[in-house]
């Protein structure tokens, strides 16, 4: 029973730092897609021009804001201000939420919904459910129902895009502020897939049965233009390899990791053929909600 978790030595600081570092190349990329670029042809002013990295910059500081307040005026600790920083993994939430949310979201609503989440986490005494799926669902929900939503910047909204695999691989297609660029998400994978913390199976199981249900289904329907399009936009892959295999709301069990991957793969491809914007979240928040019953019948059955 003891192989029944995977395990890892390293602490939260290691672990965020190592994921902000794989983040690092999606960032840049979507800084430029949605900020130079748009900058550059005289689309946005200097504001629109640094509005991608504001968000990231604004998650992390509401991630790092929280876990100080916690320390120094609650619990009452000591230590060097960095590992303060980085108690708990708030700080990288942050930036993961800004990565997958849209270009068009209002800052003052992305602050808002996140600093109110991450403080209810606060206050739970245990992660009881995937606070990157809540708060980014909640963003995109609110944006659905005060505005009309699209993940396509004001670029891509005005023009008509015909994409290939290679258009695809370079970030041209739609999808959350930093996760269009299929060529890095892959890199970042691979690079996450040789940590010993990262639950690789989750984010390979979801995306694997996701494709191939997305993929048959469109075939089915003669639909095969937009494969790549259901499968590469509107985020999802980024969803399945940086918010599914959250540390805290996910499986712990390596057979229990594969039937969360598997749920979460089905779910999302059900909660697709409804409103793409918020299939992978969806999905993510809800199979979050069963980690520990999964994990308990994997147990369960390994014990009998």
């Amino acid at each position: 029973m003891g192989n029944a978790f995977l395990r890892s030595t390293h602490n939260v600081k290691t672990i965020s730092l190592k994921l902000l570092l794989s983040l690092l190349p999606l960032i840049l990329a979507g800084f430029f897609k949605n900020g130079v670029k748009l900058y550059l042809n005289d689309l946005v002013s200097i504001y629109g021009l640094i509005k991608p990295l504001l968000f990231v910059v604004t998650g992390f500081l509401i991630g790092a804001f929280i876990n100080i307040i916690e320390s120094y005026f609650i619990r009452k600790t000591k230590g060097k201000f960095g590992e303060i920083v980085f108690s708990s993994f708030h700080p990288i939430y942050g930036v993961i939420i800004a990565s997958v949310i849209s270009i068009n979201t209002k800052l003052w609503l992305f602050a808002s919904v996140v600093l109110i989440v991450f403080i209810i986490s606060k206050l739970s005494k245990e992660a009881k459910f995937n606070i990157m799926a809540v708060s980014a669902l909640l963003i995109i929900l609110i944006t659905h129902l005060t505005e009309k939503f699209s993940f396509l910047n004001i670029y891509e909204a005005s023009t008509t895009l015909k994409l290939d695999t290679l258009d695809y691989l370079i970030g041209r297609g739609s999808g959350g502020i930093n996760t269009s660029f299929v060529l890095f998400l892959l890199f970042s994978l691979i690079f996450l897939m040789r940590e010993d913390y990262y639950k690789k199976s989750i984010a390979l199981y979801s995306g694997f049965i996701f494709s191939i249900l997305m993929t048959g289904y469109c075939i089915y329907t003669n639909q095969i233009g937009l494969i790549l399009e259901n499968i590469f936009a509107n985020g999802i892959l980024f969803c399945f390899i940086y918010i599914a295999p959250d540390s805290l709301s996910s499986s712990y069990t390596k057979s229990g990791q594969i039937i969360f991957g598997i749920m979460i793969g089905l779910l999302s491809f059900c909660f697709f053929l409804i409103e793409p914007s918020l299939a992978a979240l969806g999905a993510i928040l809800i199979i979050s909600l069963l980690h520990r019953v999964i994990d308990w019948i994997c147990l369960k059955s390994l014990k009998n």
